[in-house]
């Protein structure tokens, strides 16, 4: 009888993403420098994930519930948004031409009705998932949702993306030595790849790990 193989989808997905990756060098140099500028067609597109990300936790937690691999989707959703947020310079960017924007496209003078309460709520969302991290022991479904299939190319592609963004803003003594205008490209490539192998690691704890085997890692704290 005849063998047949099949590739596993989402190593596919992984592979592919890594091609991505390696294909952000050359679109660097192709794209219009005006796709990378805040609130632009690469960070619209960086925020659609981080959005989805979200939409994907709360869906996950909803049918999930009450199995502690939901509690990390409910966990995971709010980080989701607390970076949808930064990358929109918590709406900043949404601010009309006219308010007075800087070159990049960010408000100088613009100052939104929810400004002054963004740091202080970012702080209080922090602490509460630290505190939600200790209490419902999200390590311990971490380890166990990642005994199953540990995604090790996702995790080194969203590593490599984030040396790669650090490269293209000169920080940590790192440069790849481009023109500003590529610089920028290359960073919002490289963290809407970062994004997305995100999406992905969230995407197979939440899709392939069942949760009887999450639930016998432990009962909850307290």
């Amino acid at each position: 009888m005849q063998r047949t193989t099949t590739m596993n989808p989402s190593r596919t997905g992984e592979w592919l993403l890594f091609a991505a990756l390696v294909a952000c060098y050359p679109l660097s140099a192709m794209l219009p420098a005006g796709w990378a500028r805040e609130g632009g067609i690469l960070e619209s597109a960086q925020v659609l994930v981080l959005l989805a990300g979200a939409a994907l936790g709360f869906a996950a937690f909803l049918r999930l519930r009450p199995d502690r691999l939901g509690l990390l989707a409910l966990w995971a959703a709010p980080v989701w948004l607390l970076l949808a947020g930064r990358e929109l310079s918590w709406g900043r960017v949404l601010l009309p031409a006219d308010e007075g924007h800087l070159p990049n496209g960010v408000a100088m003078n613009g100052v939104l009705w929810l400004q002054a309460g963004v740091k202080p709520g970012a702080v209080v969302l922090a602490l509460g998932l630290l505190y939600g991290a200790w209490r419902y022991r999200i390590h311990t479904i971490v380890r166990a949702a990642f005994a199953r299939r540990m995604p090790w190319l996702c995790l080194a592609i969203g590593l490599a993306a984030a040396i790669g963004s650090t490269c293209a803003e000169d920080h940590m003594s790192c440069s790849f030595g481009f023109a500003a205008a590529r610089s920028n490209l290359i960073e919002e490539l490289v963290e809407l790849v970062a994004y997305i192998a995100l999406f992905m690691i969230q995407d197979s704890v939440l899709r392939e790990v069942p949760a009887p085997a999450v639930l016998g890692v432990g009962s909850q704290a307290g």
